[in-house]
């Protein structure tokens, strides 16, 4: 085990310059991320361990990570056995589930790369229209993991979340698996898949036609807003069709990672041509 006053790292990734206008902790906070929650430190350690910079745990915690201990030992990386309150401060939060990782940040895939690369047979996507909340952001993750969705787009524009650490431990481990997308303009990228033949489906509430009643093709995107405004009228001009999860009178709409479970179900359904109520 190391000692409490062992100065942190200062390995820095490609990409990621020594510009003398940063500071210190400037420089720290790009080339690291404190990740925590049992799935997501678990998952991420499974899928690349070598990114993996400091591990702190709890008491309870310890016996099952036997092997990143070890890693760390064989790689004179710090770990240490934490109490409660000294894990909350080192994960910025109290739903560490008693263990953090510091690694050194997964990088976000390019949308344009990816629609100029090779794509898998059927290939779907999810995409996001200005989902601000964090934890949504990482439960739609989780979901397009569950259902094998090719991927899931996100732009770095307007109230669009990014994804943080409360996001990954939303995700359980969702982004060490499915990869994520990034994009200037989401209205841009959706115009840009219709030039190869993506079909773009918007999740409307206000939509005329059922999700259920729809035949989709693919390739496929499809695209859910926030749960306030629904989707923006540039993301929704650049749809090929706009469907609606239909339910009762009583509740308008659904929480929009509940709603993105749904879509992808059926969407799984129909990618395998299983008949309606049949996943495989």
């Amino acid at each position: 085990m190391t000692r409490k006053g062992e100065p942190a790292s200062q390995t820095f990734p490609p990409g990621v310059a020594r510009s003398p206008h940063k500071s210190r902790s400037q420089r720290i906070k790009e080339s690291e991320v404190a990740l925590y929650g049992w799935n997501a430190c678990l998952r991420a350690f499974e899928r690349r361990p070598k990114d993996l910079l400091r591990l702190y745990f709890s008491k309870e915690r310890a016996p099952k990570l036997a092997a990143a201990k070890a890693w760390c030992r064989e790689n004179k990386l710090p770990y240490r056995l934490l109490e409660n309150a000294d894990l909350e401060k080192a994960a910025g939060t109290v739903h560490h589930e008693g263990v953090v990782m510091v690694l050194r940040p997964l990088k976000l895939l390019s949308v344009h790369d990816m629609i100029r690369g090779t794509w898998p047979d059927k290939p779907w996507w999810l995409a996001l229209d200005q989902v601000s909340n964090p934890h949504n952001v990482g439960a739609v993750l989780r979901s397009c993991a569950f259902f094998g969705a090719t991927g899931m787009l996100l732009s770095r524009e307007g109230d669009q979340a990014q994804f943080g650490p409360s996001a990954a431990r939303m995700a359980e481990g969702g982004l060490e698996t499915t990869p994520v997308y990034e994009c200037g303009n989401l209205p841009s990228a959706l115009r840009d898949l219709r030039s190869k033949k993506v079909f773009v489906l918007g999740l409307d509430s206000r939509a005329k036609t059922s999700l259920y009643d729809l035949k989709i093709t693919f390739p496929c995107a499809v695209v859910l807003g926030n749960e306030r405004e629904g989707l923006s009228a540039q993301v929704k001009s650049r749809c090929d069709q706009v469907a609606r999860i239909p339910g009762t009178a009583d509740m308008e709409s659904l929480n929009v990672s509940v709603a993105a479970g749904v879509v992808l179900a059926e969407m799984a359904r129909q990618r395998r041509g299983s008949p309606r109520g049949q996943m495989a």
